[in-house]
C-alpha cells in the first residue's frame, strides 16, 4: 500500500501541472498559439471542474453520494489528460500514424493506474472513475481537435528542455491542493472547518 501511494503522488499537481505547461509550450512552438491556448482551455477546464467538486463538497458536503462520489479524484484525471497527451506528442515525433494507437493505449494504461493504485490508496474507486473519465474526455476532446495538424516537429531543444523539466519535477517532494482548496472551501460556505471523507 505504502509503494502504491508512493507512486499516486505523481499524478498529483507537483509534477502533473508543470508537465502540462510543458506541453503548452511545445505546442506553442510546434504548432502555434491558438493550439497551446486550447490546450490550455481544455485542461484549465478539467482542473475547473474536479476543483469545484471538492469545494462543493469541503464547503457544504455536496456530492453525488448515491454514487459514491464525495468529489472527483484529481490523481486520476492528470493522469488521463496529461500523461496521455504528453505521451501522444512525443509518439508523434516518431510516426504520425502512432496517434491514435497511441491514445489508445495511453488510456488503458492510466485507466488501469486510476483503478489499480488511486482507487486503492486515496480515493474510493467511484471517485478515481469518475477523475478517469473527466481526464479521458478531455485528452480525448483536444487530440481530436488536432486532427488536421501536424505536431511531429516539436523542435529539439525545447524537446530535451521540457523533459528534463518534467524529470527534475519528478524529484521534488509532491504538494497537494487540499489546503488551499480546504481555506477556500471554508472562506466561501463559512463553515469551522473542511467536511471530509468518510471512506
Amino acid at each position: 500500500m505504502a509503494e502504491k501511494f508512493q507512486i499516486v503522488q505523481y499524478a498529483g499537481i507537483t509534477v502533473m501541472f508543470p508537465a502540462a505547461l510543458v506541453i503548452a509550450a511545445w505546442l506553442w512552438s510546434a504548432a502555434s498559439k491558438k493550439i497551446a491556448l486550447l490546450w490550455l482551455g481544455v485542461l484549465v477546464s478539467a482542473y475547473l471542474i474536479v476543483g469545484a467538486s471538492k469545494i462543493l463538497f469541503k464547503g457544504w458536503g455536496i456530492g453525488l453520494h448515491d454514487l459514491g462520489i464525495a468529489v472527483f479524484s484529481g490523481h486520476a484525471m492528470n493522469a488521463c489528460l496529461v500523461f496521455t497527451v504528453m505521451l501522444n506528442l512525443l509518439c508523434q515525433q516518431l510516426d504520425q500514424r502512432l496517434r491514435w494507437p497511441v491514445l489508445g493505449a495511453g488510456l488503458l494504461a492510466t485507466w488501469w493506474f486510476a483503478i489499480n493504485y488511486v482507487a486503492h490508496t486515496i480515493h474510493p474507486l467511484p471517485e478515481a472513475i469518475a477523475g478517469a473519465l473527466i481526464g479521458s474526455v478531455a485528452a480525448c476532446v483536444f487530440l481530436f481537435s488536432l486532427k488536421k495538424h501536424d505536431i511531429s516537429n516539436i523542435p529539439r531543444p525545447a524537446l530535451v528542455m521540457g523533459l528534463a523539466v518534467v524529470l527534475a519535477f519528478n524529484c521534488l517532494p509532491k504538494y497537494t491542493a487540499e489546503r488551499l482548496l480546504d481555506r477556500i472551501a471554508i472562506s466561501l460556505s463559512g463553515a469551522d472547518q473542511a467536511f471530509k471523507h468518510s471512506s
